[in-house]
Formats: C-alpha cells, sequence, structure tokens
C-alpha cells in the first residue's frame, strides 16, 4: 500500500499545479510597452497648434507660422519666445518626443525659424526687411518669364537680384569654377516655383536672401513687411522655404 501511494504522488502534484494554467499566471510586463511614444504626425499636429496658442496669447504680432512641416518619422518640438515686441519659434525635429521649451533643446541644431519684430513705425519695418534695391549695374542673366536678373562679383562671392512685384530676391555663392552657373540654375527654378505659388501679400515690401554656402536654418530666408511688423521664415532649403512660406499665404 505504501508504495501504491508513493507512486500516485507525482500524479498529486500534476493535479494541483495543473490547476493553475497559463490564463491564470500573470505574464511578465515587457519594459516601455505600457508607455508607448505618440506618433510624430499626432506630436507635430500638437506642437503646431500649442506654438500657435503660445503666440496668439502672449504676442503683440498676429501669427504667421507654418501650417504644416515635413518632419518624416522624426518628432517635432519647439522653443517659444512671445511677448509685446513679437515672437521667435524655432522648430526642432528630435528621435524621441521632447517637451515644448525643454531647456535641453538650446543644444540641438533648428530646423526652421519663424520669428516677427514689432517697430516703432512702418518705416522701421521697410528699413528691417533687406529690401535689395534696384541693380544699375551688372551682367543681365535671363531667368524666363520674363524675369531678368542682374549678377556682380565682390568680395569673394558672386550674386545675382532680381525683382517680382515689392519682392526683390538674392542668392549668393562663394566664389568658384561653377558658381554663376550655379546660381542662375537656382534662381531660374526660383522664378519657375514663383510663377505658380504666391507669398504673402507685403504692406510695401518683402525680401528673399538666400546662401548656397551656407548650412543649418540660418541659410535662407524670406521676410516681409505687414505694417510696422517684419516677419522671417528661415531654413535651410531654399525651393522648399518658398513652398512653406507660400502655404501660409493660402
Amino acid at each position: 500500500m505504501a508504495r501504491i501511494s508513493w507512486l500516485a504522488f507525482p500524479a498529486a502534484l500534476l493535479l494541483i499545479f495543473g490547476a493553475c494554467g497559463p490564463s491564470d499566471m500573470k505574464e511578465p510586463e515587457v519594459p516601455g510597452d505600457t508607455q508607448k511614444q505618440g506618433d510624430p504626425s499626432q506630436v507635430k499636429q500638437e506642437v503646431l497648434a500649442d506654438v500657435w496658442e503660445t503666440v496668439v496669447q502672449k504676442s503683440a504680432a498676429e501669427p504667421k507660422l507654418p501650417r504644416d512641416l515635413e518632419t518624416g518619422d522624426r518628432y517635432l518640438t519647439a522653443r517659444v519666445t512671445a511677448d509685446a515686441d513679437g515672437y521667435k519659434v524655432v522648430y526642432y525635429l528630435m528621435d524621441e518626443p521632447v517637451p515644448l521649451n525643454d531647456p535641453a533643446l538650446k543644444k540641438e541644431a533648428p530646423y526652421l525659424t519663424a520669428g516677427a519684430i514689432v517697430h516703432d513705425s512702418a518705416e522701421g519695418a521697410h528699413a528691417g526687411v533687406n529690401y535689395e534695391p534696384e541693380m544699375k549695374t551688372g551682367q543681365h542673366t535671363d531667368l524666363c518669364h520674363g524675369i531678368t536678373g542682374y549678377t556682380d562679383a565682390g568680395a569673394g562671392s558672386t550674386r545675382i537680384v532680381w525683382h517680382e512685384g515689392n519682392w526683390s530676391f538674392l542668392v549668393h555663392q562663394r566664389n568658384g569654377e561653377r558658381a554663376g552657373e550655379e546660381m542662375k540654375e537656382q534662381a531660374t527654378e526660383m522664378v519657375e516655383k514663383l510663377e505658380k505659388q504666391m507669398l504673402p501679400p507685403t504692406q510695401e515690401v518683402g525680401a528673399g536672401t538666400f546662401d548656397m554656402t551656407g548650412n543649418g536654418a540660418s541659410a535662407n530666408s524670406i521676410r516681409w513687411q505687414a505694417e510696422n511688423i517684419v516677419y522671417s521664415i528661415h531654413f535651410g532649403e531654399a525651393l522648399e522655404l518658398i513652398d512653406i512660406v507660400a502655404k501660409m499665404n493660402e
């Protein structure tokens, strides 16, 4: 009898532990599984909305900000300052979500910068646009669509200037073997794009300045005057900058 009881003991153990099946056991948590990161496109829309709201509440200047930005699979964030003198918004692309105005962003490279400066008068705003006056000298360059650019060189760089309505445009590049040809190609592409898209209306003047040898968001800028306010957008890619500003005008 003792032998029979001993043999039955393993079976009893199986019955006891078998009652506790997989459905009754608590599965171990996977680190990070309970707090998934937000979708980059959703985060982008939230950031754009938060920036707009901050500027509306704190700045004396009506916001003129990008409605959308190409961010791919990265996360948009920004640093915002706004007061009676205007506003400045510096946008960044990050590998993970980062809150607005995080102090660590000061060490990161800006993706795009948008700003507004409130001047005491329309005359002061006019001077702040950096409008290029009509050139009286220089080599004539056909940019198509009836637009003529004027090219000159000096101080180690070459530049081409042209005008469309109240806007002046300047493209410059350090002197090189094909500097003149490359600038003409870039300017012609810009004229073609501007034939299809409209930049914001200006009170008096607007100006686009593009540095073909520059890097980062500060390389290219578009500024325009609205009464006593100068608005500006800075971005690293010249042609894409025109797209961004034109969409703001739609």
